[in-house]
């Protein structure tokens, strides 16, 4: 073996990283073994001598000039083997240390993209303060040597995003490089360009053309061997020009990564909002068609995110199911015509949410579903109930092609195989919009539901009808809130005597659908509006502008947040009922004015006078002559009349269901971790994204088509008009043949009380002498 191709590998095994207090990583314990082999052979050598030791084990490494904190993983099949080798070619040196894969992670593994993206979504979601400022992504600064002489080169990285050179600083790869020169030409604003590049070189040089005095600035990267990285070793860093505005290095391509994130919240971000924020930001002037083709490779990139991330979902499943089992996770697909399967609908239910609300949650939530926004053009279906302080509370919730009754049946399905005392709907009661394919499911699948309609969608189409009627309002939802059909029915009549065009708008809708006096008490819940599944929207609102997998995590993520918030709000609270119960009972005890006790009897029936009129109720019951009470679980102004009357506690007599341990009981459980990207289980299946997201794209690129004019009655919507085929009249004669310039022919009778043109006068009078003369001769 010829020394020139081996290296010494020191291999720690058997102990832990410890950082110290001051920030300084130590491995600790365990034993040291010398390897002296092939960089390529290492892997087949560590197996040779530590045996059953190293199955398991999670390896990192570095090189005796590097600090502990810059190792880095190794894997056997990866590009990192791959750097490995060829840096302790020329090294001859190598720390190796493996821990146990259960262990802290490793600090060179970065995070994906599509992770960072998920981490930049969620981070605001809860508001706390938060003291962790160390970059994953970056190694520190300076780093010390170790095992080197002291007056060894120190090699320095380049901060990402600072725009900051020095000379020996050392980059992973041309790419990083190129990235930083882009940041240091938009920080100050420099018209710099690229002068000789290749596979393991670049130099870049000033953009200013001026013959006359060239600027001297200069910089030059290449690949440094002994180090096994990309090196500044030249850099002349003094301009001797003056800046023009442009900037030759900010192409297209630049320009799509600068402004990636902004086209896929908005696939509409115009090329002209583009060059002007350039111009804004940078002080840097982009032209339009740079604009648009950066656009266009931004949407080529976004389009690819798609695809790959479609590719990963079934294997997004089977994480889903490892860390949380039971938990109910549907994928469904479709065969294309050459085999492949395309993308149909995605059903995700976890089992501690399922059964959080199953056991603790009123027998009521809605149904609503909510447009996509990014390229991919879809609905996402949630069914949402509400905890103890009438809070939202998701529980299962679903991605689809477009909102219609099979999808909703299928969405519904699955909810019943997952809550299983669903059943026929009996004892409980939905939510939703007059969406008809929904309202269709609802009664097929759930025939004994009790079913309201938002009256807030009515209100919303009645308020387009009749946009000037300023009292619409108060009429509409008094007739909503009816509890009772007497009340009912005196608010339809005054809604008449109002406006009859909009009585009969109202009727049209079926009032009774979304107005109390026709519900139940079994639900405990007063809302005839589903505001819970819109503010679940809006919750959601930024995760739909993300690819199918991120936005999936978004709100797999954004709900463990909520349910963590909520849980410390639940245990800080020192009431016996929830936050929404009390104010509630408060709104009502400022109503009390209005009543007055008249009797009561030893079986706990009562009356009170409302505003002069006589209303009965049963204490012991929980039941009022308005409804109000049983309807909502919390006692009504006559109730708390009675209760403040005979020195009764309010607390005994409202329902459990808004209880503060009702809440706890709710948040006391969450959604199991998750793991991120990189660590799935590659399946291998292919699964394409469905054709409208490809047709989107398509579609969102290039310049937006001139609209084609719009053509007459009497015009062939396909076809031109054509003079083939057609037969010549003359407008003063009427025969066929000749039009009027031509003519000989004296005016037709027809003709002559027609208005005559100047030619057909003239015509005339020519004509006339002319016959004038003929007789004379």
């Amino acid at each position: 073996m010829s020394t020139m191709d081996v290296a010494t590998f020191s291999v720690y095994y058997g102990g832990n990283w410890v950082t110290s207090e001051d920030e300084e990583d130590a491995y600790i314990g365990g034993e040291v073994k010398m390897l002296v082999c092939k960089p390529e052979e290492f892997y087949t050598n560590l197996g040779s001598e530590l045996g059953e030791a190293f199955y398991g084990k999670k390896v990192s490494y570095n090189y005796p000039y590097e600090d502990s904190k810059e190792r880095k993983l190794l894997c056997e099949r990866d590009s990192s083997f791959k750097k490995m080798c060829d840096g302790a070619r020329w090294v001859k040196f190598v720390n190796v240390y493996l821990i146990d894969s259960e262990g802290d992670e490793e600090i060179g593994a970065e995070p994906c993209e599509e992770e960072l993206r998920v981490e930049r979504n969620v981070a605001n979601f809860i508001d706390e303060d938060d003291d962790e400022q160390f970059d994953y992504h970056n190694t520190p600064p300076n780093s010390d040597d170790e095992g080197r002489e002291e007056d060894e080169v120190k090699y320095v990285r380049c901060k990402r995003g600072s725009g900051v050179f020095k000379m020996n600083q050392v980059f992973d790869s041309l790419d990083e490089f190129k990235e930083a020169l882009v940041d240091y030409a938009l920080k100050g604003g420099w018209n710099i360009k690229q002068n000789r590049w290749g596979k393991d070189k670049c130099e870049a040089i000033c953009g200013v053309e001026d013959s006359e005095t060239p600027c001297k600035w200069r910089i030059y990267c290449a690949f440094e061997e002994p180090v096994g990285k990309f090196m500044v070793k030249t850099f002349e860093h003094e301009h001797s020009c003056t800046k023009d505005g442009y900037c030759k290095i900010l192409k297209s391509r630049v320009i799509a990564k600068l402004f990636l994130d902004d086209i896929r919240s908005d696939p509409d971000f115009k090329p002209r909002t583009i060059e002007e924020n350039i111009l804004k930001n940078w002080n840097l002037v982009a032209t339009i068609d740079k604009c648009r083709k950066g656009k266009k490779i931004a949407l080529e990139i976004i389009q690819k995110e798609h695809e790959e991330q479609f590719y990963r979902l079934r294997d997004y499943k089977a994480e889903l199911l490892r860390s949380n089992p039971e938990s109910t996770v549907e994928l469904n697909t479709v065969l294309d015509d050459d085999g492949s399967e395309i993308f149909h609908r995605f059903y995700v239910c976890f089992a501690n949410l399922r059964k959080q609300w199953c056991t603790w949650c009123r027998p009521i939530f809605g149904l609503d579903g909510c447009f996509l926004k990014s390229t991919l053009k879809g609905q996402l279906l949630a069914a949402v109930g509400r905890d103890a302080n009438n809070g939202m509370y998701p529980f299962a919730w679903a991605i689809v092609d477009v909102e219609n009754e099979d999808n909703w049946t299928w969405f519904i399905q699955n909810i019943k195989k997952d809550c299983k005392n669903l059943q026929d709907g009996q004892g409980y009661t939905v939510i939703s919009d007059r969406q008809k394919g929904l309202i269709n499911a609802v009664d097929r699948e759930l025939p004994k539901i009790e079913h309201r309609m938002c009256a807030r969608h009515i209100y919303g189409n009645l308020k387009k009808l009749f946009p000037n009627s300023s009292e619409m309002k108060g009429l509409f939802w008094s007739v909503a809130e009816s509890c009772i059909l007497s009340e009912y029915e005196a608010n339809l009549d005054r809604v008449k005597a109002y406006d009859i065009r909009l009585f009969e708008a109202i009727m049209q809708r079926n009032p009774a659908n979304c107005s109390l006096a026709f519900c139940t008490p079994t639900a405990s819940c007063i809302d005839v509006h589903n505001n819970i599944s819109e503010s679940f929207n809006n919750a959601i609102d930024p995760s739909r502008y993300y690819p199918m997998v991120e936005m999936l995590e978004i709100i797999r993520r954004r709900a463990m947040q909520r349910i963590e918030a909520r849980k410390k709000k639940a245990e800080d609270h020192k009431g016996r009922f929830t936050k929404r119960a009390t104010a509630f009972l408060a709104e009502e005890q400022t109503k009390l004015k209005f009543t007055k006790y008249v009797s009561g009897s030893s079986d706990g029936r009562c009356e009170v006078l409302d505003c002069g009129k006589s209303v009965s109720l049963h204490m012991g019951m929980r039941t009022c002559a308005c409804r109000k009470w049983e309807m909502s679980g919390l006692p009504c102004r006559h109730a708390l009349r009675i209760i403040n009357k005979k020195k009764l506690n309010y607390e005994d007599y409202t329902s459990e269901w808004y209880s503060n341990a009702k809440q706890n009981h709710i948040y006391s459980s969450s959604i199991e971790p998750v793991n991120g990207l990189r660590f799935w289980k590659n399946s291998g299946s292919v699964i394409k994204p469905p054709p409208a997201l490809v047709e989107e794209i398509q579609n969102t690129k290039g310049r937006k088509p001139k609209p084609k004019r719009k053509k007459a009655r009497h015009e062939s919507p396909t076809k031109k008009a054509s003079r083939k085929k057609r037969i010549m009249h003359c407008g003063r004669c009427g025969e066929a043949g000749h039009n009027v310039t031509k003519c000989k022919n004296p005016v037709s009778e027809k003709n002559k009380s027609k208005k005559k043109t100047p030619i057909a006068d003239g015509l005339d009078s020519l004509t006339q002498t002319q016959t004038t003369q003929d007789q004379e001769e």
